[in-house]
């Protein structure tokens, strides 16, 4: 293992699981947005920073307002996912379109991104 992956593995002190968002459709024909019902990467280890406001650029270059940023290694994690965090069952939404990059920045690494940056809200309470 390398001294990036190990400094990562060491940084990643905090598990969630991820749930993908998808539409079902109800009564008479209307869609409602929602979340699968088991998680689609369970216990993913990862590195949560939480409390106050945070401002992370987004991909396409403007600032996104979130609650938490989580750190982890790519995964397949989607805007509008719900994650939930052990501590205390905390429910966020992924705000805005996760950032994949190489750490350390190294103009070779760009095609295997190591770290995704993403940013969370939190969900007050969930929809009935």
């Amino acid at each position: 293992m390398t001294a990036p992956e190990l400094v990562l593995n060491s940084m990643l002190v905090h598990t969630v699981d991820v749930y993908h968002q998808e539409q079902s459709t109800v009564g008479a024909g209307d869609l409602v947005d929602g979340w699968t019902a088991v998680p689609d990467i369970d216990d993913m280890a990862c590195w949560i920073v939480a409390g106050g406001k945070e401002l992370m650029e987004s991909p396409v270059g403007y600032a996104i307002e979130s609650d938490a940023l989580l750190w982890c290694r790519s995964q397949d994690i989607r805007e509008l996912d719900k994650v939930v965090w052990g501590a205390g069952n905390r429910t966020f939404t992924v705000n805005g379109t996760p950032n994949r990059w190489s750490w350390p920045h190294h103009p070779t690494d760009q095609v295997t991104p190591l770290l995704m940056e993403v940013g969370l809200k939190e969900l007050k309470r969930l929809p009935g």
